[in-house]
């Protein structure tokens, strides 16, 4: 029998319960069985679909989930625009790095859609941030992360965004060759 991770997300709403399965399935080396409400069960399908992620059982009452490779997109031209994106997000991330103007301080998202959502979001709301490849570290596949050189901006925004039903996951700060989570959108 497999050992499973087992999360509670029934107490949680919309998009925090998303957050915790999208952390939970991305850090656990096994599989992460996820006790849910009935109303749950499709988000999290649409979710597993967009992410890349494997549903291995659902019910009413829970849902049975394994790390997939991750989205690289369906159809062909979604697949070359997802590459092509990667390879201008890290070049973007080199030359900051190089100019000594990389931010610090990053928002992740569950999902790439979400990550999309985001983004517009957070410019039609003002904020100042570069839009960056998350961290292999802390995404362990590629996504989008909004990245801040303060803190106080950076949380500014994940509040916003999580008062707008966007799927953000984490704040985290670079530092040094490593990441630290500062806060998780499911314990807010």
């Amino acid at each position: 029998m497999v050992e499973r991770k087992i999360i509670d997300l029934r107490e949680l709403k919309y998009p925090k319960f998303l957050s915790l399965i999208s952390f939970s399935v991305r850090n656990s080396p096994t599989e992460v069985e996820a006790l849910i409400k009935p109303s749950q069960l499709g988000t999290i399908v649409k979710w597993a679909s967009e992410s890349g992620n494997r549903i291995l059982e659902k019910r009413e009452d829970k849902v049975v989930l394994k790390r997939g490779k991750g989205f690289h997109g369906v159809c062909l031209n979604e697949k070359i625009s997802f590459y092509l994106t990667g390879i201008k997000l890290h070049t973007k991330e080199f030359f900051l790095k190089l100019l000594n103007k990389h931010p610090v301080f990053f928002i992740n998202f569950v999902s790439i859609a979400e990550g999309l959502k985001g983004i517009d979001n957070a410019r039609r709301l003002g904020f100042k941030f570069e839009v960056l490849p998350s961290p292999k570290e802390v995404e362990k596949y590629c996504g989008f992360a909004l990245g801040f050189m303060g803190l106080e901006e950076a949380e500014k925004c994940f509040y916003a965004l999580l008062d707008n039903k966007i799927g953000v996951e984490t704040i985290f700060k670079r530092n040094g060759k490593g990441y630290t989570f500062i806060k998780k959108a499911w314990e807010v």
